[in-house]
C-alpha cells in the first residue's frame, strides 16, 4: 500500500498447530480492499504463500548496503505501547526470535535482495512457531520511506489491516528497522500469541 509517498503492507495469517502444514498451505488472502471490492489506492500491500519463487541474487541484482537503526526500532515499540495502553490493551513484549526475524526482513528488503512485502513470511512463521512455544497466530507489518517512527506508526493506525494487527490479541512482538545508503527505511513490526 502506498501513503504520502511511502510504502506500507500489513498481513495476517493462522499458524496452524502442526508444522508441517504451515510450510505447505498457501495465503488465498488479497490486499486491502476497499467496500467497492477495489484495491485502497493510497496504500500498496501485499500477500505472501508458500509457493513464493525465491529471488536469486546475480551480479546485475542491485544489492546495497544497510544498517540497522535500533533507536527507531525502540521509538515505533514504545510508541505502539503507549496506543494499545490508551486502547486498555496490554503492552506487546519484545522477544528476541521475532526481532531477528523482523531485523533479516527489513534488511533484506533495505538491500534489495527481496522486493518489499512479506516475502518469505510462511518461513518466518514457521521459525518463530519453533523458538516461541504456543505461537498459533502471527501478524506483520511493513513499511519503507523516508519515516520517522512515529510517521510509521501513524500511518500504520490510518490503515485498518495495520491498525487491526496493532490492536489485535497479541503477546509477542519483534521489530526490525534498516536503513541503507540511499536513505530508505524499512520497517517490520511481526506480531505473535
Amino acid at each position: 500500500m502506498k501513503r504520502d509517498g511511502h510504502f506500507i503492507g500489513s498481513y495476517t495469517v493462522i499458524i496452524s498447530i502442526l508444522l508441517s502444514v504451515v510450510t505447505a498451505c498457501t495465503s488465498t488472502q488479497k490486499p486491502a480492499e476497499t467496500s467497492s471490492g477495489k484495491r485502497e489506492s493510497t496504500y500498496r500491500s501485499g500477500s505472501a504463500t508458500s509457493s513464493e519463487k525465491k529471488v536469486v541474487v546475480t551480479p546485475s541484482t542491485p544489492v546495497v548496503n544497510a544498517n540497522l537503526a535500533p533507536g527507531l526500532e525502540r521509538d515505533v515499540l514504545s510508541l505502539v505501547n503507549e496506543y494499545r495502553q490508551s486502547k486498555k490493551l496490554p503492552p506487546l513484549v519484545p522477544n528476541p526470535a521475532m526481532e531477528y526475524q523482523a531485523r533479516r526482513h527489513s534488511m533484506d528488503m533495505a538491500t534489495h535482495r527481496i522486493p518489499f512485502g512479506h516475502q518469505g513470511l510462511p518461513f518466518r512463521m514457521k521459525y518463530i512457531s519453533e523458538k516461541v512455544a504456543g505461537v498459533k497466530d502471527v501478524g506483520e507489518n511493513v513499511a519503507f520511506g523516508n519515516l520517522s517512527a512515529r510517521a510509521v506508526v501513524t500511518s500504520w493506525l490510518k490503515s485498518p489491516g495495520h491498525k487491526r494487527n496493532i490492536e489485535g490479541n497479541y503477546k509477542f512482538t519483534g521489530i526490525g528497522v534498516t536503513r541503507n545508503m540511499q536513505n530508505q527505511i524499512y520497517f517490520t513490526q511481526i506480531f505473535a500469541k
